[in-house]
């Protein structure tokens, strides 16, 4: 699927000839610049002021010169996860462009006051139009921005991912992963560095340069028990923060050949940095040829980047979020590199298809049921196995905190025997009963996101996405990601016509409705073909007008 046929722009070129022809500014009644925009439930410490750019600085711009991961800053909110997101986002410039489309200036003629950035939300790009206004306190601004004065593509991005999770308060605390995921379309893969797993199980150094090679994005953080609580730890790392991972190199020491170093970047851009070996200024780099400390371009700036060896990484860090392209994210340049993916959605419907845990044995089997088929090994698998990443996503519309009362979700896997893998049937009771998973997930989560990865020979699976208890109703969507192709289909009920309706015969009357409906909807949905959400709520407003008291269709029910 190519990124830029996913990405319209067409609502956006519609408003801005509007005001360019009635010379107004664009003001954004989905998000206003009010106090319903900057929080739901808390208010701020401080007396916001919503603000243009240009009524912040004489000559805004929407980039000074080329895009640079030092340039971001944290504001005032709790999220780090994005703000760590975004710097890895800017390393990837195909990826950068399309989340923020670089053609967007505050120079008139084209400046209406309006800007737009896309995101990946579960399964599809959407564009988000916002206008300019920024909250300030004191004429500056409060939340993200550039360590340049002038420069306004961050405010504005961080504002439009805003509007996405519903307000700026609902970005407080997230991972790094959602955040990647929305910029990239990519399937996430979450690695505990601190489980304990059986030895050879999993070579992390590995997996981190597949990664690497397949052009991943990647995230890290050092995770507490007191999640709410961040410390600067004697080390210099800061508990309970997102930090991205920028860069991988290999050096050459006179006793040492092959020394991997691994690149990271804190948020804050601050001088919060690691402070062990390898860090800015250490003696180790003074064993580098100059050469080399060129062609890593080394500079020890206090801008919150520094490096680390990945043993350290590895044991002092807790947690690895790792983003790996699809072809939702870019178009393929390297086939042999490429992951592939299927993606399943789905519906847990209560008294259908929401059977709970296995714990629930005699609905359990009513869950969505997914075949896989795994055929190649993994060309570097001494035992012949397949590696597969499974990620089950719930759909939330909203971002809201996790403990709030929605569905925790979960997976299983389980082996189809030899002799059932020609059935097209859907597995029942007695099967779950019989058989033991093969794997599953570690828990239930109520995060948005549960993913895991898995070596399994080759041979036919089936897999069941579930909540944990019968009859809660959610949306989903799995994705299955190989480093060879694999086939997934989900296994659903055979449709079948009983019996034969007879033909129906319109009259003159249905006829004439039939046509204008046509007539009406061909007049929205212009050459296309298509209508989207804002077009529903035109279309339904105008035909119920005269029929129901209340003309108001909200714009989340037609989306």
């Amino acid at each position: 699927m190519s990124l830029k046929r996913a990405l319209p722009r067409e609502k956006y070129l519609s408003l801005q000839r509007q005001l360019q022809r009635s010379g107004e500014l664009y003001e954004d009644r989905e998000f206003p610049p009010n106090f319903r925009s900057l929080s739901t439930k808390t208010k701020p410490s401080v007396n916001l002021q919503w603000k243009r750019p240009k009524d912040i600085c004489k000559t805004p711009k929407f980039f000074t010169t080329r895009v640079r991961r030092t340039d971001i800053a944290q504001g005032r909110l709790q999220n780090c996860w994005f703000v760590a997101a975004l710097a890895s986002l800017t390393d990837a410039e195909e990826l950068f462009d399309a989340v923020c489309p670089p053609d967007q200036r505050f120079d008139e003629p084209t400046y209406c006051g309006m800007f737009r950035f896309n995101f990946w939300r579960f399964g599809e790009w959407v564009e988000v139009i916002i206008d300019d206004f920024l909250p300030t306190h004191n004429g500056k601004l409060y939340y993200a921005c550039s360590v340049e004065a002038e420069e306004f593509w961050i405010p504005l991005l961080e504002k439009a991912y805003a509007k996405v999770c519903g307000s700026y308060e609902a970005m407080g605390l997230g991972r790094i992963s959602e955040a990647l995921q929305d910029f990239t379309g990519g399937l996430i893969e979450t690695i505990n560095l601190q489980t304990s797993l059986p030895e050879g199980s999993l070579d992390v150094n590995k997996v981190l340069q597949k990664a690497h090679e397949r052009n991943s994005l990647m995230g890290a953080s050092v995770e507490t028990s007191a999640q709410t609580i961040s410390e600067r730890l004697p080390n210099g790392l800061i508990t309970g923060h997102a930090y991205s991972i920028t860069g991988f190199a290999k050096v050459n020491l006179p006793t040492l050949r092959g020394l991997k170093l691994i690149r990271l970047r804190n948020p804050h851009g601050d001088s919060s940095e690691w402070v062990g070996a390898w860090s800015d200024g250490s003696e180790e780099w003074y064993q580098l040829s100059s050469e080399e400390r060129k062609r890593l371009n080394l500079v020890f700036l206090d801008d919150g980047e520094f490096w680390m060896t990945v043993e350290d990484f590895q044991v002092n860090f807790t947690r690895i979020d790792i983003c790996m392209l699809t072809p939702d994210s870019v178009l393929e340049k390297n086939e042999k590199k490429s992951w592939k993916i299927r993606r399943v959605k789905g519906r847990w419907q209560a008294d259908a298809t929401a059977g709970g845990c296995r714990n629930f044995i005699d609905t359990y089997h009513i869950n969505p049921q997914i075949r896989i088929q795994l055929q190649d090994p993994d060309e570097d698998d001494d035992e012949d196995r397949c590696s597969i990443v499974v990620s089950l996503m719930r759909i939330d519309r909203k971002r809201t905190p996790a403990n709030e009362s929605r569905p925790s979700i979960g997976f299983a896997i389980y082996k189809v025997p030899e002799d059932l893998r020609n059935s097209k049937e859907r597995f029942d009771r007695r099967f779950f009963e019989a058989t033991k998973a093969t794997a599953m997930t570690n828990s239930f989560t109520k995060l948005r996101e549960i993913s895991s990865r898995y070596s399994l020979p080759p041979g036919e699976y089936v897999l069941v996405p579930s909540t944990f208890h019968p009859r809660q109703e959610a949306e989903f969507l799995l994705s299955i990601c190989s480093e060879k192709p694999h086939e997934a289909r989900e296994i659903d009920v055979e449709t079948k016509i009983v019996t034969v309706p007879k033909p129906l015969v319109l009259s003159e009357e249905a006829v004439d409705i039939d046509k204008q409906f046509w007539k009406t909807f061909q007049k929205f949905s212009g050459e296309d073909g298509e209508i989207d959400q804002y077009e529903l709520q035109e279309i339904l407003s105008l035909e119920f007008a005269n029929l129901v008291n209340s003309t108001s269709f909200s714009l989340e029910a037609c989306r």
